[in-house]
């Protein structure tokens, strides 16, 4: 009987420890579920704001995103992503180079007068995601021109030295110059759009004391001797020029691009009320300062107005007789929403065209500066005006088959 309740005993013991040990096993694997489930969230969050993650994109990308969708362009711009609110994403073909991610109308691009995320009239979104929102679209406009740049300006990639770096030519040598120009244009991208691991790669300045590494616009830091800064340069060009140049084809791919040219209306004027209306600016004849822009008029897209249609032409016939130069129109609203408009020192209209960036071709003033130029023209007759930054808030349009001129 004493040996029976012994051999009970040392069961329940062994039951109990058992019982314990796998319960310990439970919450550690739990814990580690947990854990991991939170560091996946925490990166998925990240990633949407910066989209600077490539593993947490592919994860997205096996979701069902209702908010999100992806395009792919008849012209064969490959992948492309339009993300709520307002930001279209250009998906970049190597994880080493960050996504670029321009702001976006009705799925095309935007330029002209941009969203700088304000939470009011004079005060910017201070919050971190404000903040990276300004961060991605600065880089992601710069990363855009680059890009076409470097696709219209193909010919000179033809003539670049991938061997060694090419000094600053000292002599009209057409051949050199092409490749110095080149090679700085190489640079400039991927200081501009390469990720940071890929800078630091090659544009690492170690710190003499503290031997950490700032990246610099230069192969190999600033202290690199002609040997370290060719062989980086070299590496480079071995390992990732060619794929650089392939993407650059899905911008400007036939040497045109549509986008919505959206211009800040700053002056009402007087309200007319004979004609129920305002006379505002036509698109073409409004030229806003750089700050709100993202820098993406910086490239001479919208200097040069040359229509197509028929209503476009007739809309630059009219206006280049001197008394309609100002191009003034009328845009009828009624006196009470007028009266709301004058009212509101908060205000932030815009005017929205869709038009078509054309390539006409290199300066020829300076053809060793290999400057491209560019006309544009309207691609609809229907000019839409919004009431704030974001165009959620449409107040009306004008149909530039039916305008109503003023004289000047």
């Amino acid at each position: 009987m004493r040996k029976r309740n012994y051999i009970i005993f040392v069961l329940g013991i062994c039951f109990l420890a058992t019982t314990e040990n796998s319960h310990a096993q439970f919450l550690k694997k739990l814990k580690k579920k947990t854990e991991a489930e939170l560091l996946q969230k925490t990166e998925e969050v990240a990633g949407k704001v910066l989209g600077d993650d490539k593993k947490n994109e592919q994860k997205e990308n096996t979701k069902s995103e209702p908010k999100d969708s992806t395009q792919s362009s008849s012209k064969g711009e490959g992948p492309i992503t339009v993300q709520d609110p307002g930001i279209l994403t250009y998906d970049s073909p190597n994880p080493l180079f960050r996504d670029i991610s321009v702001q976006h109308y009705k799925g095309i691009p935007r330029f002209g007068s941009c969203d700088f995320y304000f939470k009011s009239p004079n005060r910017p979104d201070g919050s971190p995601e404000g903040k990276a929102k300004r961060k991605l679209m600065e880089a992601g406009y710069t990363g855009f021109m680059q890009l076409v740049q470097i696709n219209l300006l193909n010919d000179l990639f033809k003539s670049i030295d991938k061997e060694a770096l090419t000094p600053r030519p000292k002599t009209l040598n057409e051949e050199e110059i092409k490749s110095h120009k080149a090679q700085q244009m190489l640079a400039n991208f991927v200081f501009a759009v390469g990720s940071e691991s890929l800078q630091q790669q090659y544009f690492c300045n170690p710190e003499e004391n503290s031997g950490n590494c700032r990246v610099v616009n230069t192969w190999g830091g600033f202290r690199a001797d002609d040997f370290t800064e060719n062989e980086k340069y070299v590496d480079f060009v071995d390992k990732h020029l060619d794929p650089i140049l392939e993407w650059s084809k899905s911008f400007f791919s036939d040497g045109t691009q549509t986008v919505y040219l959206v211009w800040q209306l700053k002056d009402l004027g007087t309200y007319d009320f004979e004609r129920n209306g305002f006379w505002i600016s036509l698109p073409h004849k409004i030229r806003n300062g750089r700050g709100f822009d993202y820098n993406s008029t910086r490239e001479s897209y919208f200097f040069t107005f040359l229509p197509k249609t028929d209503y476009g032409q007739q809309v630059l016939s009219k206006t280049n007789q001197v008394e309609y130069i100002k191009g003034k129109v009328l845009f009828k609203i009624e006196p009470d929403k007028a009266e709301k408009l004058i009212n509101d020192r908060y205000k932030d209209l815009q005017i929205v065209s869709k038009v078509k960036i054309v390539f006409e071709g290199l300066e020829e003033a300076n053809r060793f500066s290999f400057t491209p130029t560019y006309s544009y023209h309207f691609q609809d007759p229907i000019v839409e005006i919004f009431e704030d930054i974001q165009l959620t808030q449409k107040l009306g349009s004008l149909d530039m088959r039916q305008l109503v001129y003023k004289e000047n």
